[in-house]
Order: C-alpha cells, then sequence, then structure tokens
C-alpha cells in the first residue's frame, strides 16, 4: 500500500506536532503494511509565500528523517502538499509542489461553497502540463448535492482522491463514488493517533469484501502510478443520474 495523503510531517501544520508524534505515526503506517509515503503538509497560497511554504517543509522533512530509526524503516518517502485551492494557482510555479518527480498536484477545496473560478482554474493546470488530484472529495456538500459537477472534473482530466476514514464511517457518498468509478485514490489523511489514523489498511479490507479484490488491485495500482509519475489508467466513470430525488 501506498499513502499518498498525510500530515505526518513534524510541525508544520495541523498534523504531527513533534517527532515524537511523527515517529508514531509512520510506526503505525508500517504495521498497516504501507510501503511508501508522500508527505502533503498543508499549503495555502494566500496565507504564506511559496518560498517560505518549502523552506518549512524541508526543515521539517530534515527534522523527521534525523529520528534515529526513520531511514531504516523500509518505507519510500516523497514530498509534495496538499494545496488550499486558489485562482492565484494560476500564477504560481507548481513544479516543486507536485509530488516529487511527477506532475500530479494534490488540490483541496473550500468545504462551504463551490470557489469562483473552479473548473477554469482546474483546466488552466491541466494545460500547463499538470494533473490535479482533488483531496477528499466526500466532504464538498456542492459535489455531494450535485455528484455531475464531479464527473465534468473527471472528465476534463481531474483525479479523484477519498479518504479511507469516509469508507470505515460508511458514509454512503464515498462508497458511491466507489461505485461509479468517480474515485481513484484512496489515502487516509491521519493527522494523529486519536482522531485522524492511519487507517488504510482497514479500508481497502472493506472495499475488497464489498467490491472485490480487483478493485483493491486499482487502487493500489493508482497509488503506484502517482508515486512514480506514470500515467493513471482511468476507466469511464458512470455518470450520476438522479431518479426519485435520490443520485444512483
Amino acid at each position: 500500500m501506498l499513502d499518498l495523503h498525510c500530515h505526518i510531517l513534524p510541525g508544520i501544520d495541523d498534523g504531527a506536532k513533534n517527532s515524537e508524534i511523527s515517529l508514531a505515526l509512520l510506526n503505525e503506517e508500517m504495521k498497516q503494511g504501507v510501503k511508501a509515503i508522500a508527505f502533503t503538509p498543508h499549503f495555502h497560497p494566500n496565507r504564506v509565500s511559496l518560498e517560505e511554504f518549502l523552506g518549512r517543509r524541508e526543515r521539517s522533512f530534515e527534522k523527521l528523517m534525523a529520528i534515529p530509526g526513520v531511514s531504516d524503516m523500509g518505507i519510500k518517502f516523497k514530498l509534495a502538499a496538499e494545496i488550499f485551492f486558489s485562482n492565484k494557482l494560476n500564477e504560481l510555479e507548481l513544479d516543486e509542489l507536485c509530488y516529487t518527480d511527477t506532475n500530479y498536484l494534490l488540490i483541496e477545496l473550500p468545504t462551504d461553497e463551490r470557489p469562483y473560478g473552479l473548473t477554469h482554474t482546474l483546466t488552466d493546470i491541466i494545460n500547463r502540463g499538470y494533473q490535479p488530484i482533488l483531496a477528499h472529495v466526500e466532504r464538498y456538500p456542492y459535489f455531494t448535492s450535485d455528484p455531475t459537477r464531479l464527473y465534468d472534473l473527471l472528465e476534463r482530466g481531474c483525479i479523484v482522491q477519498i479518504n479511507s476514514g469516509a469508507i470505515l464511517d460508511g458514509q454512503k457518498i464515498a462508497i458511491k463514488y466507489i461505485k461509479w468509478g468517480m474515485a481513484q485514490i484512496i489515502s487516509s489523511d491521519c493527522h494523529n493517533l486519536k482522531s485522524r489514523t492511519p487507517n488504510l489498511r482497514d479500508a481497502y479490507s472493506y472495499v475488497r469484501k464489498k467490491f472485490g479484490e480487483e478493485y483493491v488491485d486499482w487502487f493500489e495500482k493508482n497509488a503506484r502510478d502517482v508515486f512514480t509519475g506514470r500515467y493513471v489508467d482511468m476507466p469511464v466513470p458512470k455518470k450520476p443520474k438522479k431518479v426519485m430525488g435520490i443520485w444512483l
């Protein structure tokens, strides 16, 4: 398994507050069977400069790697970022925000309302040669109320990530996204060992029981392809239809 969305780097955002928590999270990821991790600390382009963020991320990563035993865990590490959506993304040099040595970008959207210029900005990013991955889409009510809006972004070239916790909590929309073929990546988005824990193994077990082993293989392959910078082979998703007030 590979975890492409987590907040394990110490002292940089609302995830691990110190090196001890970072080490505990990494140990739990290792117990889960995770073999590769992309560190994705929050980056808000309207609040902090790109240069400042990259400096803080590098210092936090160095602090993590200085912890005894981390480099011997047998886990591959990469740097990335969870980028909060902004129309400023059109103006930024995005290479160093991608998963290292790839063109994939993890983008977080507002949870209250659909941001102005979303489609235009994402299309511009794609036209510049980047591949947006939309983080934890099960959280966005404007997609839940009308999932064809998310379908349209998939059609334009976006990739969709859902959180393992949403699957384990039985969130219906997360399960429907899998059923419709509208989710390509499952990640833990872990922050701590209490409320938002590393739990990929259990989520994959749920998917295996509900959808079959081929779905697990596909999700794992997609994660490997993103991590290594290969093309994600995406089947044509099923466009949701509303029947008697229910999205099917």
